[in-house]
């Protein structure tokens, strides 16, 4: 329970320092975190990218339903990122799940040269429409390009302003309403 309430905490201080990066002032609840998972299969083996980590409230659950998942969680917000690694490494989970403390810009951008192989699922909750459209429209066009043939984008958003660009990129996209969640959020699932 006290930690439950000190994740709520830190991310809360991230969010009232920086909203706009932030998107939100509580992290993603149970609701919102089953649907944004439920592509990725439980025997899933390869690489997963999640985009806006946050606190990892999406990451834990999602290492812990996927242990064969090789995770790359960045956040652009280090005080979160530290907090996520934290909750990971109280968990037990080590080694198959890196966080990032960068831009996804940056990280996307930078993917072939560290190496890293293409992803066949990316998890976002960046809040794009926070971002000016131009930088939204790159960076749905970096997602586009980190993910491997038949691969799949799944973005989380509080509105559905945002279809019209990611539909630019992604010619397969459905919705589903997450109304359990606080507030009440819209998962993209778009494939190209």
């Amino acid at each position: 329970m006290h930690n439950a309430v000190a994740n709520y905490l830190h991310f809360m201080c991230a969010a009232l320092v920086k909203f706009r990066q932030t998107g939100a002032i509580v992290p993603s609840q149970r609701f919102l975190i089953e649907k944004m998972i439920a592509p990725v299969p439980e025997t899933y083996s390869g690489r997963v990218i999640e985009l806006g980590a946050g606190n990892g409230a999406i990451t834990l659950r999602l290492a812990a339903r996927c242990p064969e998942a090789r995770i790359l969680a960045c956040e652009i917000n280090p005080a979160l990122a530290r907090v996520n690694r934290h909750n990971l490494d109280m968990a037990g989970i080590n080694g198959r799940v890196q966080v990032i403390p960068d831009s996804a810009e940056h990280l996307l951008s930078e993917m072939g040269r560290r190496g890293l192989d293409k992803a066949d699922f990316v998890l976002s909750g960046i809040p794009l429409g926070n971002l000016p459209g131009e930088r939204a429209l790159a960076l749905i066009n970096a997602i586009s390009r980190a993910l491997g043939p038949g691969g799949m984008y799944v973005q989380f958003q509080y509105s559905l302003m945002d279809r019209k660009r990611i539909r630019t990129r992604f010619q397969n996209l459905r919705t589903v309403p997450v109304l359990l969640n606080i507030p009440p959020a819209v998962v993209y699932y778009a494939q190209q």
